[in-house]
């Protein structure tokens, strides 16, 4: 891939991520259907670990914080940890970025995994999606 089309690529995706956000900001999710409905959830009306992150989303852009973490407090975790992974081989060598990132990627799964149980459980205590 040339530079020139990596760079339209790059201002492509910066301008659609852009207008994404102004229109999660703009329409609540609560009240207009943004996105198809989750699959998972429509085949087994089980949650997945993402069900509610579009509304929490929302309403972090609005500063309603406790209200973003009502609809998916898997989110607060997931986010600083993908983070946490990308950034990670800019940060330290490659061989201590390649442990840390497998660190964080199998401690990920197993919160993901016990969100995932714990939030289709009756003792899951934020709201339900």
């Amino acid at each position: 891939m040339t530079l020139r089309w990596t760079r339209r690529m790059a201002a492509a995706a910066a301008i659609l991520g852009a207008a994404s956000v102004v229109g999660l900001y703009a329409f609540d999710p609560t009240r207009y259907m943004l996105t198809p409905p989750c699959p998972y959830l429509t085949l087994t009306g089980f949650a997945c670990p993402g069900c509610g992150v579009t509304r929490a989303l929302h309403f972090l852009l609005h500063g309603e914080v406790t209200h973003a973490f009502a609809y998916n407090p898997w989110a607060f975790v997931g986010a600083p940890a993908m983070a946490a992974f990308a950034l990670m081989p800019s940060v330290v060598d490659q061989v201590r970025a390649q442990r840390v990132r497998t660190l964080i990627a199998w401690a990920m799964l197993a919160i993901t995994v016990a969100f995932w149980i714990w939030r289709n459980t009756a003792s899951y205590p934020f709201i339900r999606v």
